[in-house]
């Protein structure tokens, strides 16, 4: 089996002698952080549901507001509990681009 060498003209034994690894590196985040990076960039829309009873909605309102959590929390929550892979909400948080 041929041998392939690669020289990228750093010296890997000095603290800033990897700037060509770290570049060509640079663009290739690691798994988790490309799905991370697509859920906090992906559009945003609309979620909700039709219709139902009121006692269910006050419920649902009321355990977010005891947890401390949003509604949205909540629901994230809940998708988790049923198995939904979901990142933490901080993680995947719009605003924090």
């Amino acid at each position: 089996m041929a041998k392939v060498s690669v020289n990228l003209d750093d010296d890997l034994e000095v603290d800033t002698g990897s700037e060509k690894l770290k570049e060509l590196t640079a663009p290739l985040p690691s798994v988790s952080k490309a799905k991370l990076s697509a859920l906090k960039d992906a559009p945003r829309v609309q979620f909700s549901f039709t219709n139902v009873p009121q006692p269910i909605k006050e419920a649902f309102a009321s355990e977010a507001q005891k947890r401390g959590l949003t509604k949205k929390e909540l629901l994230y929550e809940c998708l988790r509990a049923g198995g939904i892979n979901i990142p933490s909400t901080s993680e995947i948080d719009g605003r924090r681009r």
